[in-house]
């Protein structure tokens, strides 16, 4: 049994999907469902329509399908063929359909009757609703429909502007379309609109909103601010207009102009925020204005902004001091640097700095000038930097005066320690005693039980960071380079530890502890014993032979020494036991600075036999070239 309908009235696809028939016309129907039928035309397209369009019937006789049958006397399909398709089973429809058709003899020519049960088109209904719309202000405003009914209806708009004495409404044409116009919007007629049809057997309503969209205002609260994070930058700012013209969008359009340019021109357009960043200006006074834009019109431009470089340069060097002093959390120098400074050659070279001498324009007195550039600056690092140098005054450790802006540069200044790394003096002196060793390691000592009191460790001990100051007549010597340095707390400050990643670099002074990232102020003892270790032999204590690093990282935790038994013979069993002592790799165990200064060996006093340095000057040698093969030449 095949259910067939036929067309009650023309339809005219709208959406995908559909499938446009004309009234009379009868069709197949496939399925029914939510208000639609899908249908097969005769020329074998498929497509939906509403239910509503058709009157339905019956059909006993049967249809072609395009399949192939194994030619059996039933005719009944092969299910092995490739081409096997299953067929729709209307079984359920029909039956449906049988309870409320009316019975008719079989080989009947099909009859259709209309169910408005189940298709209710007696009721004007709408084949295209209305649509929301938006509207240039000024033009005209068209609204339409499609209406469907089999009898006659009429219809009544209801619409936002009641005073309008001039709104169009169109009587339905021979499609059903219906019109309403308004020759020309005002904003009045922004709002909902709705139209109503009916007839004897019921109405259909359908609604939009439109949109009369006009000119934003200016925008509000225009003004510029100096931003230090480029250079010669400013940020232009602004409130959105008070209207937008009754439109969503919205967006903007900054302008400029300066000394030579006829006209305004585009900075950016189509920028949805109220906040900008202009860098790199020229050295000149510029004028900039921002539009307001919707989809249909600019509004008129703000009120202007005069930007004068000159002006601009020193508010942003103002404000990137003030920026720059916050991050550190230290007072800068307020006096220029420039203004007292004269910047000579380069002493050194850190992973992140580079340190020239300076020379005071007033003074002519020469000091040292950690320079660190702003964009690659890690501010907490350096401001502990900073915390720690600030808070230190001890005849061991390099002087700090302040700390100074230079450009795009942060300046360290200390004192300038006029002397030589340790073992380039001891070379040029060219011999060697216990004396002048534990003349050293006292100095040292009185530097590290100084921090070491004050929860501060150096962390970055190493022939580098010691310089001996050849001014006095005896020599002194200076620690210097706190940028390994590291702050604890607690009871047992010599024990305490936290985590610490070490940032890379030469492993040599290295504590066990500070390879494991849990360094303590011990662990500069360590460091201690390794550069007695090497003024004794002349060898770093744990190095390998091979020159692997991983070997040596190894042999630091495991505490593993060189055999050099030979060339301790030459010196006193106190300064070994020394060493020894400090060689524990739980630094628990392990002598503190202040245990340090206790020993046999640096509270006797110790030969001053004279003895070579040959075995110095290899280890210097040697140093520098495996620097050089691991990229870390910068370190020394």
């Amino acid at each position: 049994m095949v259910l067939l309908g036929k067309l009650s009235c023309d339809f005219n696809a709208v959406k995908r999907g559909q499938i446009s028939a004309s009234e009379g016309e009868v069709v197949r129907i496939l399925e029914i469902k939510n208000g639609y039928a899908v249908i097969r035309k005769e020329n074998k397209t498929e497509g939906q329509i509403p239910s509503y369009f058709l009157e339905v019937g019956e059909d006993s006789s049967d249809v072609d399908i395009d399949i192939k049958v194994d030619g059996r006397a039933d005719g009944r399909v092969k299910d092995s063929s490739p081409n096997h398709v299953d067929l729709p089973a209307p079984y359920h429809a029909s039956f449906h359909l049988n309870q409320i058709l009316p019975p008719r003899e079989p080989f009947q020519a099909p009859e259709f009757v209309a169910f408005k049960s189940i298709f209710p088109s007696e009721t004007p209904y709408f084949i295209q609703e209305l649509r929301d719309v938006s509207v240039r202000f000024g033009e005209p405003v068209e609204l339409q429909a499609q209406i469907g009914s089999k009898h006659e209806f009429g219809l009544k708009w209801t619409y936002p502007d009641r005073e309008r004495d001039d709104v169009v409404i169109s009587a339905p044409s021979d499609r059903g379309i219906i019109t309403l116009l308004l020759p020309n919007s005002t904003l009045k007629d922004t709002g909902r609109y709705h139209v109503t049809v009916a007839n004897d057997y019921g109405k259909s309503s359908s609604s939009c909103n439109i949109h009369i969209i006009s000119s934003p205002s200016v925008p509000q609260n225009f003004q510029f601010a100096v931003d230090p994070a480029k250079k010669r930058a400013i940020r232009l700012r602004w409130s959105p207009p008070e209207n937008s013209g009754g439109s969503k969008l919205l967006w903007y359009t900054v302008e400029y102009t300066r000394p030579g340019l006829k006209d305004y021109h585009e900075v950016i357009q189509g920028v949805k925020q109220t906040c900008i960043r202009i860098s790199h200006l020229q050295h000149t006074t510029y004028t900039f204005r921002v539009y307001a834009c919707n989809e249909f019109f600019r509004g008129d431009p703000s009120s202007t902004i005069a930007v004068d470089t000159e002006d601009i340069e020193a508010a942003l060097s103002n404000a990137q001091f003030l920026s720059v002093q916050k991050k550190l959390k230290v007072n800068l120098l307020k006096t220029s640097f420039q203004e007292c400074f004269n910047i000579d050659h380069k002493i050194g070279k850190g992973r992140t700095s580079i340190v020239r001498q300076l020379t005071c324009k007033i003074s002519s007195n020469h000091f040292a000038g950690k320079f660190f550039l702003l964009d690659d600056l890690d501010f907490e690092k350096v401001s502990k930097e900073i915390r720690i140098l600030s808070g230190i005054q001890n005849s061991n450790v390099v002087q700090y005066f302040g700390t100074a802006l230079s450009e795009d540069q942060v300046v360290l200044i200390m004192n300038k320690v006029h002397g030589q790394q340790i073992f380039n003096y001891i070379i040029d002196c060219g011999y060697l005693s216990e004396a002048i060793m534990q003349k050293f390691t006292s100095d040292l000592l009185h530097a590290l039980t100084y921090i070491h009191s004050r929860g501060i460790a150096h962390l970055g001990i190493k022939p580098e960071e010691l310089i001996v100051e050849s001014s006095s007549k005896l020599p002194n010597l200076i620690l210097i380079d706190f940028g390994s340095s590291e702050e604890f707390s607690g009871q047992d400050l010599m024990n305490a530890t936290h985590l610490s990643i070490w940032q890379g670099g030469s492993v040599e002074y290295l504590a066990p502890e500070q390879l494991a990232h849990k360094p303590c102020c011990k662990s500069d003892v360590w460091s201690l014993g390794v550069l007695l270790f090497v003024f004794i032999t002349g060898i770093s204590p744990f190095e390998d032979s091979g020159g692997s690093d991983d070997v040596t990282r190894q042999r630091i935790l495991d505490g593993e020494i060189v055999d050099c038994k030979e060339k301790f013979k030459e010196h006193s069993p106190d300064v070994l036991k020394f060493i020894a002592d400090i060689f524990v790799v739980e630094p628990k165990e392990r002598l503190s600075s202040f245990d340090c200064m206790k020993q046999p060996w640096t509270t006797n006093s110790q030969s001053g036999e004279l003895f070579m340095v040959d075995h110095i000057e290899d280890y210097v040698d040697n140093r520098r070239d495996r620097m050089r093969s691991s990229f870390l030449l910068h370190e020394i």
